[in-house]
């Protein structure tokens, strides 16, 4: 450069044309994009957030309470005696298939096919149990099945037996199984 040129007159001051079109449309690009992700991103939690209570939800439903412990093979010496449920009833099954019951909860059943509501325990009851195990679906281990029939009307109830050896229990669901209402009866105490 000369001596007594002007020194802006080659090149622009900075405060001259700036921001140029380029930064200027380069701006107007990123000012519409940033709201549009971040719209995207809301929207995707908000999918994800409902998927999640969904998946909860369904969670819920398919998975009803079961009493503790695991599928329990029982012999019918095992089952031989008195039973409790928590309300007091009791149920006590004989060694020749006989057995006498005192408003025992469960999901009784009266065979009448017009009918589906609850039908109430026989109580007092008495009639005929029998005993069978076979495999648990869906598992390797055995599980032993208590059913009562009950005389005269034929009125009938099974339980499943789970837990251990040493706390055994006989359960059923009581009414639809979503529901979660179980029945679930306890080996007596010698005390009871």
């Amino acid at each position: 450069m000369k001596r007594g040129e002007d020194p802006y007159r080659t090149t622009p001051p900075p405060w001259q044309g700036w921001p140029s079109a380029e930064t200027s449309r380069r701006r107007w690009r990123i000012g519409l994009l940033v709201p549009l992700v971040g719209a995207a991103g809301c929207g995707l939690l908000f999918l994800l957030g409902m998927g999640a209570l969904a998946l909860l939800l369904i969670a819920g439903r398919v998975s009803v309470p079961l009493p503790d412990g695991e599928p329990l093979a029982m012999s019918t010496a095992e089952i031989t005696g008195t039973w409790v449920d928590e309300q007091g009833g009791r149920v006590l099954f004989e060694e020749d298939g006989r057995f006498t019951s005192n408003e025992v909860c469960g999901d009784f059943d009266d065979h009448d096919d017009d009918h589906f509501d609850d039908v109430a325990s026989p109580a007092p009851g008495t009639g005929t149990w029998e005993h069978t195990t076979d495999g648990d679906i869906g598992s390797d281990a055995s599980v032993s099945t208590v059913r009562l029939t009950f005389a005269p009307d034929g009125t009938s109830a099974q339980y499943e037996a789970r837990g251990t050896s040493r706390d055994p229990v006989l359960w059923t669901y009581i009414g639809d199984p979503d529901s979660g209402k179980l029945c679930v009866l306890e080996r007596a105490r010698t005390s009871d």
